[in-house]
C-alpha cells in the first residue's frame, strides 16, 4: 500500500512515513494517469490540504477532516468548481494511499454552477487596448485577443514557433498536453511585428522585462506569471468585467481575453469545432459554452399556430 500502514484506535500502531514525504510518489503516479498539468495541480492542492489540516498520518484522513477543509474553502468564498477540484485531488490521494472507504466518497459539495462566459464588447476592447498601450503591454493583449492563447502559452511562446509566411503559430505545450496550430489573423500579425521590433533578438516572444517610469528593458529568460498578472492590474481596475463575481475570490485576468476571442468567433458564425481546435480544448463539449452566441432567431418558431388563433376559435364557439 505505497508504504502506508493504516491503523485504527483498537489496533497496534505501526510507524509509517509521514504523508508529505509521499507527495513525490503521488505526483509520479498522477503523471502516468493524467499528465503533467493535472499532476502538478493535484499535488499542490494535496500539499496545501495536508498543511492546513496538520495531517501527517493516514489515520487522520477522515471524512470530518476533508469536509472541514472543503467547508473552509466555501467560507473563504471559493466557487463550487474550485471546491470540487480540491475534493477530486484529495480523493485521488486517498486512492493512492488505498484508504477504504475513501473519505471523500460521501461528501456532497453540490452541483457546479454553470455560468455563461463573459466577454468584452467593442467599447471595452478599445478601453483595454488603450490602457495596454500606455502600460507597454499592447502586443501581449492584442495577441491574446487575436489567438485565444492562455497566459502560460503566451509566456512560453518563442519566435521559432511562429511561421509568418504560413500565417500560423505552434503551441508546443498546452494545458491538455497536446500541441496545436493556431492561425494568425491580421490583428495577430500586427501584434507580433510590433513585438518583433521591441524584443526580436530574444528567444521568447515576450521575455522577462524590467520597467521604470518612461522605459523598460528585456532579459534573456521567460517572463514570470507574476509579471503578467501585475501588468494587467490597471485594466482590471478600469473595466468592471475583470472584477470578481459572487462566489469567486479573485477577479478575471488574461482568461477573459481568451473568452473574448472565442465569443467573437462564435458570434461571427465560426463552427464550434474550429474554435475548439484553435483554443486547444481536448473535448468539444468544453466549447459548448459558446454555442448560445451562435443562436438567434429561427424561422421555425413561427410554425407554431399563433396564440390569437386559439382565442378566435374560443370566441367563435361561444357566439355560435
Amino acid at each position: 500500500m505505497n508504504g502506508v500502514t493504516q491503523h485504527t484506535p483498537d489496533s497496534r500502531f505501526h510507524p509509517s512515513p509521514p504523508l508529505p514525504s509521499l507527495l513525490a510518489e503521488f505526483e509520479a503516479e498522477m503523471l502516468l494517469r493524467a499528465g503533467p498539468p493535472y499532476a502538478r495541480r493535484a499535488t499542490s492542492i494535496v500539499r496545501g490540504f495536508l498543511w492546513r489540516q496538520h495531517v501527517i498520518d493516514a489515520g487522520q484522513l477522515t471524512r470530518r477532516c476533508v469536509a472541514g477543509y472543503l467547508g473552509d474553502l466555501a467560507a473563504r468564498g471559493r466557487g463550487r468548481k474550485t471546491i470540487r477540484n480540491h475534493q477530486c485531488a484529495i480523493s485521488a490521494f486517498c486512492g493512492f494511499l488505498e484508504i477504504e472507504p475513501n473519505p471523500c466518497a460521501r461528501i456532497n459539495v453540490g452541483r457546479t454552477d454553470e455560468r455563461l462566459p463573459q466577454w468584452l464588447d467593442d467599447d471595452e476592447i478599445a478601453t483595454v487596448l488603450a490602457i495596454a498601450r500606455r502600460r507597454g503591454i499592447w502586443p501581449e493583449v492584442r495577441l491574446a485577443l487575436a489567438t485565444g492563447l492562455r497566459m502560460s502559452e503566451l509566456r512560453r511562446l518563442q519566435w521559432p514557433d511562429i511561421d509568418l509566411p504560413r500565417r500560423c503559430l505552434a503551441v508546443r505545450k498546452s494545458k491538455s498536453g497536446r500541441p496545436r496550430i493556431v492561425p494568425l489573423s491580421r490583428d495577430a500579425i500586427l501584434a507580433l511585428r510590433v513585438q518583433r521590433r521591441r524584443a526580436g533578438t530574444f528567444d521568447h516572444v515576450f521575455p522577462a522585462r524590467r520597467t521604470w517610469p518612461g522605459g523598460c528593458c528585456y532579459r534573456h529568460r521567460m517572463r514570470s506569471s507574476i509579471s503578467f498578472l501585475r501588468s494587467l492590474r490597471p485594466v482590471q481596475e478600469a473595466v468592471p468585467k475583470f472584477r470578481a463575481l459572487p462566489g469567486r475570490s479573485t477577479g478575471r485576468g488574461w482568461h477573459l481575453l481568451r473568452h473574448t476571442f472565442a465569443s467573437r468567433l462564435a458570434q461571427a458564425g465560426v463552427s464550434l469545432y474550429k474554435i475548439a481546435e484553435w483554443m486547444g480544448h481536448s473535448d468539444v463539449r468544453t466549447t459548448q459554452i459558446y454555442a448560445h452566441l451562435q443562436q438567434g432567431f429561427d424561422e421555425d418558431i413561427e410554425k407554431a399556430p399563433p396564440v390569437e388563433a386559439a382565442e378566435r376559435r374560443r370566441s367563435c364557439a361561444k357566439h355560435c
